[in-house]
C-alpha cells in the first residue's frame, strides 16, 4: 500500500528524475490481442539497484522464473540497471496504470486497451450464416397505441457515444415523445429509445450510430421497425345448439397486424387438433365439431394471436337429444268397440312436446269438437308421460293411421299407429253398376266393387248358377283405393244376356249385388231428314234421332251419296259437328241417305233422297282463323282457311284489304285502304308497317274463274300507344294548299297531268275487272288475247246442258276440261 501511495504521489507531482521510462508518452493505446513493452532504467549513478514493476492493482510483476506469466512478465537487464515489462495478448482487464519503483522514486505508464466497436446483436449477412430471427436487433416490432421501445446493444472501448435518427433525421433529446435510456451488462451496453404512444408514423428505418471520438471511429446499425397491431376478434364465436350425432361449426374472425393465427380451446384444456372429432378450416378460423354427444356441451374459445398480442372470445355449445318415440303398435278392433293408442318417449329431452294427428288434422287435448268419440289425454306411467288417444264406439271410418308426433330443440320424430276395423263385406253401389250394356260377340265386363276386413271371398253366378274362372267365365280381381274390384268378363251370345249376381262373404257377414246384363243393338233407320243449305259443292243435312237408338247413345252419322249411275261414296260425322257433305260437283243431282251410328255399329240407312247442287259460282268467303289481339310490334299475321265451297272451280288467289278505322266496332274499310294479292296455296300473310295503338279493319276475299267471293273480316288493335281516331288524311281537316306563287300555266299543267294519271288508273282497273278499255284493245289486237265476247260464249254458250248449245260441248265433264285449260292459261291472259 505504501508503494501505491508513492506511485500516486508521483502521478500527482510529476515523474522521478532518477528513472527513465519508455515510451516517453505517459499513455499508450493498444487493441485487444496486441502486445506492448515498457522499459524503466535507473539513472542514478550512485545506485546499482534495478527498478521493479507493479500491475494496475499495485502488486509486483515478476520474471518468468519467479512466477511471472507468459502474457505479463518482467525481464531484468542488470548491466543496464534496466527492467522491461512485456505484455502479450492484451485483454480488456489489462487496462490501467503500470508503475516503475526504485526506492522512493517511481513513475508510471498508462495502458489504454481499445476495443473496436461492435453490434453483437446485428444479423450476420454471410452466405453461410443462419437466417435472422427476433434475437437480432436489425428488425424490431413496436405495438400501436402503446408505449414501446427500440434497443441497440454495442460493445467497444472506450465506451462509444450513441445517437439515434429516424428516416435520415436526428432524434433530439428535447423531443418529448422520446426518452433515452442506457443499461450495462458486462461489456455490453444497451441503449434504449423509448417511444410514447406509438402511431403508424413511427414505422420505418431507424439508425443507431455509435462513435469513439478519440479513435475517430463511427459505426451504425440499421433497424427496420414494424408497427404492429394486437389481434382484435371482430366476429366472435356465437352460441350454438347442436343435435346428437350431428355437427356444428363455430366461426371466428380477427383483425391485426401481422395477420393473427388461430387456436381453439375447449374450456381451459389443451389446444384442439384437426382430426376425426374436430376439423379446423379456413386457416383455423372455423371449428367444426362432429358426431355430437351430450358431453360436448360447454364453452369453446377462439384465440387469435400475433407478435403484438392475444385476444380470446368463447361461444357456448348446447347439445340436444332428438326425441325417439315408442314403436308403432297396430291394433285390430271390431265395430262399436273401444281402443287406446299410446305414445311416449323412449329417449330425448325432458322438454319434449307430444301430440296426436289424424292425416293433416291436429288433435287437441280433450274430446274433439268434430268427433266427441275421440279423446286425447295424458297419464304418467313409471315416471314417464304417456299421451293417449282413446276412440269409443268404433266405426268403419275410424280405420287408418294415427300419427304420434314429438318435437324438442333437438328435432322431431313421428310414428304411425294403425287402427284396423273388422266389418262384414260392403258393396260400393256408386262404383258397382246395376246394369251393363253389351252386344253379341263384343267382350263386356261387369264390375263388383267391395270392401271388407278381413278380406271377403267373392263369387259370381248367372241365374244362381255359379261361374268359375277359366271354366265358364273370366274373372279378375285387383286392389284399388277404397277396396277391391272383382271383374267378370263375358263375350256374349244372344243367350248370355240377363241377370248376374256378385257375392262377397267373410266370417262377419256377406253381401250380394245384382247386375242386369242388357243386350243393345244398332240404331233404327232415321225418318226425319232434311237439307238445310245447298251450294255448288256442298249440302248440309239436319236429322232427328231415331225413335229407337238401340239402347245406346247416338255417337254420329254416316251419309251415303252418289250421282246417278255412279258408286256410292260415304262421309262420317260425329254427333257434335254439322252434317255437311263436301267435294261435290256443281249443278248435279245427287242421291243421298243417312244412317245413325252408336257403339254397336251403323244402323239401317234411311230411304234415298235427292238434292241438286247449285251452278258454278264464286267461292264462299275464306274463314279467318287468327285472333284480333295477335299483333306483334308493327306487324299482324292474318291466318285463314279456304271455305268448304269453292264454287266449282279452284281458288286462283286471295285478296287482302286493310285500312285504319276509328274504333273496335268498325266493320268496314276506312279511307285509303291498302290491298295485296297472295297465292292460292297461302294460308297466312303478314301485314307490316302498322301503327302502334291503332285500330284496323282487315278483309280477305277468294277469287276463282267465276268471280270474287264475299269477304270475311276482322277488327284488330295493334299493341302499344293509345288508339287515335283517324278523321281525314290531313290533320285538322286542312287540305293541302297550292302555293300562290305558281303561274297559271303551271297550274293548268298540274291539273292536266293529274287528269291523265286518273285516266290510266281507270283504264287499268277496267282491264282487270271488266276485260275492257284501251289496254284490253291493245292486248286483243297485238298479243292474241281471247276477246271478252268469245270468253263469254265459252263460259255460257259452251256450258252444261240447259245453259247453251249441247252440240258444242256434250256434257259438263267436257266443259270442266275446257274451263281448266283456260284457268291454266293464267286466266286467259298469260300471253300479253
Amino acid at each position: 500500500m505504501i508503494l501505491r501511495g508513492v506511485i500516486l504521489v508521483a502521478f500527482l507531482f510529476g515523474a522521478s528524475e532518477a528513472l527513465y521510462l519508455t515510451p516517453a508518452a505517459t499513455s499508450i493505446t493498444k487493441s485487444v490481442g496486441e502486445s506492448v513493452l515498457f522499459t524503466c532504467t535507473n539513472n542514478d549513478p550512485s545506485s546499482q539497484d534495478i527498478p521493479t514493476w507493479q500491475d494496475t492493482d499495485g502488486y509486483p510483476i515478476r520474471t518468468i522464473d519467479n512466477g511471472g506469466s507468459q502474457d505479463m512478465h518482467v525481464v531484468v537487464y542488470p548491466a543496464d540497471k534496466r527492467s522491461q515489462l512485456n505484455i502479450f495478448n492484451i485483454i480488456q482487464n489489462y487496462e490501467g496504470s503500470y508503475g516503475c519503483v526504485l526506492g522512493q522514486d517511481s513513475d508510471s505508464r498508462r495502458l489504454i486497451v481499445f476495443e473496436e466497436l461492435e453490434f453483437p446483436n446485428k444479423c450476420p449477412r454471410g452466405p453461410n450464416d443462419p437466417p435472422c430471427d427476433k434475437t437480432h436487433q436489425d428488425n424490431q416490432d413496436i405495438i400501436i397505441h402503446e408505449a414501446d421501445r427500440l434497443e441497440c446493444t454495442v460493445i467497444g472501448k472506450p465506451e462509444p457515444t450513441i445517437g439515434w435518427n429516424f428516416k435520415g433525421n436526428p432524434i433530439s433529446e428535447l423531443d418529448e415523445r422520446y426518452t433515452f435510456q442506457r443499461t450495462v451488462q458486462g461489456e455490453e451496453i444497451t441503449h434504449i429509445l423509448a417511444i410514447g404512444n406509438v402511431t403508424r408514423y413511427d414505422e420505418g428505418l431507424y439508425k443507431c450510430q455509435a462513435s469513439q471520438l478519440e479513435q475517430a471511429v463511427i459505426k451504425s446499425l440499421d433497424i427496420t421497425v414494424d408497427v404492429q397491431e394486437p389481434p382484435k376478434i371482430i366476429l366472435p364465436p356465437q352460441d350454438k345448439n347442436g343435435t346428437e350425432h350431428g355437427s356444428i361449426t363455430f366461426y371466428c374472425r380477427a383483425e391485426g397486424d401481422p395477420q393473427p393465427e388461430y387456436t381453439w380451446y375447449r374450456g381451459g384444456g389443451d389446444p384442439l387438433q384437426d382430426g376425426e372429432k374436430y376439423t379446423l378450416g379456413d386457416e383455423g378460423r372455423e371449428l367444426t365439431i362432429k358426431d355430437l354427444v351430450k358431453n360436448d356441451l360447454g364453452d369453446y374459445t377462439c384465440q387469435a394471436e400475433n407478435a403484438a398480442g392475444i385476444d380470446q372470445k368463447a361461444g357456448f355449445l348446447n347439445v340436444f337429444i332428438p326425441p325417439l318415440l315408442n314403436p308403432a303398435f297396430n291394433q285390430t278392433k271390431s265395430l262399436n268397440e273401444q281402443v287406446e293408442l299410446e305414445c311416449f318417449l323412449r329417449r330425448g329431452e325432458e322438454d319434449t312436446w307430444l301430440r296426436w294427428r289424424r292425416g293433416e288434422k291436429w288433435l287437441r287435448d280433450g274430446k274433439q269438437e268434430f268427433n266427441e268419440r275421440w279423446e286425447v289425454f295424458s297419464r304418467v306411467e313409471q315416471g314417464s308421460t304417456v299421451k293417449v288417444l282413446r276412440i269409443t264406439d268404433i266405426t268403419k271410418e275410424d280405420e287408418g293411421p294415427y300419427t304420434c308426433w314429438a318435437e324438442n330443440a333437438g328435432g322431431e320424430d313421428e310414428e304411425d299407429h294403425w287402427l284396423l276395423v273388422e266389418y262384414a263385406p260392403v258393396i260400393d253401389l256408386n262404383r258397382s253398376p246395376h246394369e251393363v250394356k253389351g252386344w253379341v260377340d263384343n267382350e263386356s265386363n261387369m264390375t263388383c266393387h267391395w270392401d271388407a276386413f278381413p278380406d271377403a271371398k267373392v263369387r259370381w253366378s248367372r241365374n244362381q248358377i255359379p261361374l268359375k274362372d277359366g271354366v265358364n267365365a273370366t274373372i279378375e280381381t285387383e286392389e284399388v283405393i277404397g277396396g277391391v274390384i272383382t271383374i267378370l268378363y263375358v263375350t256374349p251370345t244372344s243367350r248370355d244376356f240377363g241377370p248376374y249376381e256378385c257375392h262377397a262373404e267373410n266370417r262377419l257377414g256377406k253381401a250380394t249385388h245384382n247386375i242386369n246384363f242388357k243386350q243393345v243393338f244398332p240404331p233404327e233407320p232415321l225418318t226425319n231428314i232434311r237439307v238445310t243449305d245447298i251450294s255448288s259443292t256442298t249440302f248440309t243435312i239436319e236429322v232427328e234421332d231415331p225413335d229407337d237408338n238401340g239402347g245406346l247413345r247416338i255417337e254420329g252419322y254416316q251419309v251415303g251419296y252418289h250421282l246417278p249411275g255412279y258408286p256410292e261414296d260415304y262421309q262420317d260425322f260425329n254427333e257434335t259437328e254439322p252434317i255437311k257433305v263436301l267435294g261435290l260437283t256443281p249443278d248435279r243431282k245427287y242421291f243421298y241417305r243417312v244412317a245413325a251410328v252408336n257403339d254397336v255399329g251403323i244402323g239401317e240407312f234411311s230411304d234415298n233422297k235427292t238434292v241438286t247442287t247449285e251452278y258454278y259460282s264464286p267461292p264462299d268467303a275464306p274463314i279467318i282463323l287468327s285472333k284480333k289481339d295477335d299483333g306483334r310490334g308493327d306487324k299482324y299475321t292474318l291466318e285463314w282457311r279456304e271455305a268448304d265451297n269453292n264454287g266449282g272451280g279452284p281458288v286462283q288467289k286471295f285478296e287482302i284489304r286493310w285500312s285504319l278505322v276509328s274504333n273496335k266496332d268498325e266493320t268496314e274499310l276506312g279511307p285509303d285502304p291498302q290491298d295485296i294479292e297472295v297465292d292460292r296455296n297461302a294460308i297466312a300473310y303478314t301485314i307490316t308497317n302498322l301503327e302502334p295503338g291503332k285500330y284496323y279493319w282487315i278483309e280477305i276475299y277468294a277469287r276463282n274463274a267465276f268471280g270474287l267471293s264475299k269477304s270475311d273480316g276482322i277488327n284488330i288493335v295493334m299493341p302499344g300507344g293509345v288508339p287515335l281516331i283517324p278523321t281525314t288524311k290531313y290533320p285538322g281537316n286542312k287540305l293541302p294548299q297550292i302555293s300562290g306563287d305558281l303561274s297559271t300555266a303551271a297550274l293548268i299543267g298540274i291539273i292536266l297531268g293529274a287528269f291523265f294519271v286518273l285516266l290510266i288508273i281507270v283504264d287499268i282497273s277496267c282491264y282487270f275487272m271488266n276485260s275492257c278499255g284501251f289496254m284490253m284493245c291493245i292486248c286483243v289486237h297485238c298479243c292474241g288475247k281471247v276477246p271478252p265476247d268469245e270468253k263469254d260464249d265459252l263460259e255460257l254458250g259452251d256450258g252444261p246442258p240447259g245453259y247453251g248449245d249441247v252440240e258444242e260441248v256434250r256434257g259438263i265433264d267436257e266443259f270442266e276440261v275446257k274451263l281448266k285449260a283456260l284457268d291454266d292459261d293464267d286466266h286467259w291472259g298469260s300471253q300479253c
